[in-house]
C-alpha cells in the first residue's frame, strides 16, 4: 500500500510539473546598455524587441535603483517614477521567502551589482536548529511546531508520530496560514527529485498570485518557495547563485510591470552550509555504551532517534540524556551535545569540555569546565573587560551583537529555546553535527545521494540567512522574529511562549 501511494504521488506530481511552460521571468539577463550618469548609474532594456531602449533604471551613487524612465511615443525617455516618493501603504507588499540560502551568497550578489532595487541585505539570525517550519513559526509569528521536523516523540502516546503524510498534511506548520503562495505538498519530494521543473512551477504560481493582487494598497502578499531547498541541496553553491540570479530577475519584472508601484521584500528561512556531506548513524556507538535503539521509551537504556530528511544536527528522547550526550560528543561526527537537566538548566558537552546555561534576568549565566564547546572565551572575556558582565550575568543584547559573526550566532538562547520553548515536543538531547556530516533517513540519502550542502547545526551559514526590501532601510541584523515588526507589518498573532 505505502509502494501504490508513493507511486502515485510521484505520477501526479510529475502530471501537476507538466502544465504550462511559459517562462518566468521572461526579463532580459542583460540590459541594452549601461552608463555612467552624474546622479549615479544608468541601465536601458530593449523590452519590445525593436533593438532601441524603452525603459531605463536610474540608481544613486549607493547604486540603489531609485528612478524608473518609460519611453514616450517617440521612443524617448517620458514618465519617470521616483520609487522612494512612493508611499508603501499605497501599494502592494510581495514578500518572497525563499527555502535555505545564506546570507553571504545575497551580500555578495549586492555587492556585485546584483538587487538593485533593494536596499543592502540585512542579517537575520534563525533559530536553532535551523529548520523551516521553526524559523517561518517565528517569522510570520504563528505559534509553536510540535516538533522539529514532521516526525518526533510524543511521550504521552509513546511513540514516534507523524512522518511523511503528515509533513503533506502541513501538520506541523503553522506559519502556512500566513502565506498566500505554496505550491501543493505532493510536490514536494520533486523539490530533491526535480528541483529545476518544481521552481520553473513555482516561479508561474508566484507571479499568478501576485497577478490576481491588484492595487490593494498596503496588503502583504506572501509567497514560499520550496523548491530552492532541493536546488541547494543537489547543487550547492552554484545552484543557488543561479536561482538568486532568477529571482532578480523575477522582481525587475514584478516592478516594470507595475510601474513601480509595489513594494518588495525577498527574505529566506536559514542558511545553507554550502558543503558536501556523508550520512552518519549513531545506532552502533549507542549499542557499543549500552544503550538500544527503539520506537519506544520503556527503560533508561531506551533511546529513540529521528531520522528524517539529511540535517547536520539529531534529535534524540531518552531517559538517560547525560550518558547518551556523553556518548554522541565522543563521535567524529559531532562537534558537542546538549540537554536538558531537572535543575532548570541547559548542559553542552563535547570531548574537552562542558558548559552549563541557565536563564537569568535579562541574559545568561554560563560556567565552563575545561574547553568552552560553545567557543565563547573570547567574547565573554571581551565583554568582561568593557563591563558589559555584571555579577556572572551576560546580557543578551551584548551576546547577540558580539556573536552576529562568530562560529555559532547568539548560541545561548538558541540553544535555551531548543529546549524550553522552541516547540512543543522538544528532543531530550541534540547532536550539533561537524561540518562534513549529516543525519537523517537512509531512504533519503539512497534517493539523492551525498547532499552538496544542508542545514540545521547552529553553525555560522547554517544559522545566518537574510532579508532584502525596498520598503526601506532595515537593521544591520536581526532575529527571525524581528523581521516583519522591522519591515513595518504586524504580526497578526503572537510568537509562542
Amino acid at each position: 500500500m505505502a509502494a501504490m501511494r508513493s507511486r502515485l504521488l510521484f505520477v501526479g506530481a510529475t502530471v501537476l510539473l507538466a502544465g504550462g511552460c511559459a517562462a518566468v521571468p521572461d526579463w532580459p539577463t542583460q540590459p541594452l546598455t549601461a552608463t555612467v550618469v552624474p546622479a549615479g548609474r544608468q541601465w536601458s532594456y530593449d523590452l519590445d524587441g525593436d533593438r532601441r531602449p524603452d525603459y531605463w533604471q536610474q540608481a544613486d551613487a549607493t547604486g540603489r535603483i531609485t528612478e524608473l524612465r518609460f519611453a514616450d511615443r517617440t521612443g524617448a525617455p517620458g514618465e519617470t517614477i521616483a520609487l522612494d516618493a512612493i508611499d508603501p501603504q499605497d501599494v502592494p507588499h510581495f514578500l518572497i521567502v525563499l527555502d535555505g540560502v545564506p546570507f553571504e551568497l545575497v551580500d555578495e550578489l549586492h555587492r556585485q551589482g546584483h538587487f538593485r532595487l533593494f536596499y543592502p541585505p540585512s542579517r537575520v539570525i534563525s533559530p536553532f536548529p535551523a529548520m523551516t517550519d521553526l524559523a517561518l513559526n517565528r517569522l510570520f509569528h504563528a505559534g509553536r511546531s510540535r516538533g522539529y521536523q514532521a516526525t518526533y516523540y510524543d511521550r504521552a502516546a509513546g511513540k514516534l508520530v507523524g512522518g511523511t503524510f503528515d509533513y503533506l498534511e502541513a501538520d506541523n506548520s503553522p506559519w502556512l496560514t500566513h502565506v498566500d503562495y505554496r505550491c501543493s505538498w505532493w510536490l514536494d519530494a520533486q523539490a530533491y527529485l526535480n528541483p529545476r521543473a518544481l521552481w520553473a512551477h513555482e516561479l508561474r504560481g508566484i507571479q499568478r498570485t501576485f497577478d490576481a493582487v491588484g492595487d490593494a494598497p498596503g496588503r502583504t502578499v506572501a509567497a514560499y518557495s520550496v523548491a530552492t531547498a532541493g536546488l541547494g541541496t543537489r547543487g550547492g553553491r552554484e545552484a543557488i547563485l543561479t536561482y538568486l540570479h532568477t529571482v532578480d530577475r523575477l522582481c525587475q519584472q514584478i516592478v516594470y510591470q507595475r510601474r513601480g508601484r509595489v513594494k518588495l521584500t525577498v527574505a529566506a528561512d536559514h542558511g545553507q552550509d554550502l558543503l558536501p556531506h556523508r550520512r552518519v548513524s549513531f545506532t552502533q556507538p549507542l549499542a557499543d555504551a549500552g544503550f538500544r535503539r527503539t520506537q519506544r521509551i520503556d527503560g533508561p537504556r531506551d533511546v529513540v532517534a529521528v531520522s528524517y530528511g539529511l540535517v547536520t544536527y539529531a534529535a534524540f528522547w531518552t531517559d538517560s540524556p547525560a550518558g547518551v550526550a556523553e556518548v554522541l560528543a565522543d563521535h567524529e561526527a559531532v562537534d558537542w551535545a546538549a540537554w536538558r537537566t531537572d535543575a532548570d538548566a541547559v548542559e553542552v558537552v563535547s570531548p574537552a569540555g562542558r558548559g552549563t546555561l541557565r536563564h537569568a534576568d535579562g541574559g545568561w549565566r554560563y560556567d565552563v569546565t575545561g574547553e568552552d564547546p560553545l567557543r565563547l572565551g573570547a567574547i565573554l572575556a571581551a565583554l568582561r573587560r568593557t563591563g558589559r558582565i555584571g555579577d556572572g550575568v551576560i546580557p543578551q543584547d551584548a551576546l547577540f551583537a558580539a556573536t552576529v559573526e562568530h562560529d555559532y550566532p547568539d548560541p545561548l538562547r538558541r540553544l535555551w529555546e531548543a529546549f524550553k520553548d522552541l516547540v512543543e515536543r522538544p528532543a531530550d538531547v541534540i547532536a550539533n553535527l561537524a561540518d562534513d556530516s549529516c543525519h537523517g533517513s537512509k531512504f533519503f540519502h539512497v534517493m539523492i545521494g551525498d547532499p552538496a550542502s544542508t542545514h540545521g547545526s547552529m553553525g555560522r551559514r547554517n544559522s545566518t540567512t537574510f532579508v532584502m526590501t525596498q520598503r526601506g532601510p532595515l537593521p544591520s541584523v536581526m532575529t527571525s522574529d524581528q523581521v516583519l515588526p522591522a519591515l513595518g507589518r504586524t504580526p497578526t498573532t503572537q510568537p509562542g511562549p
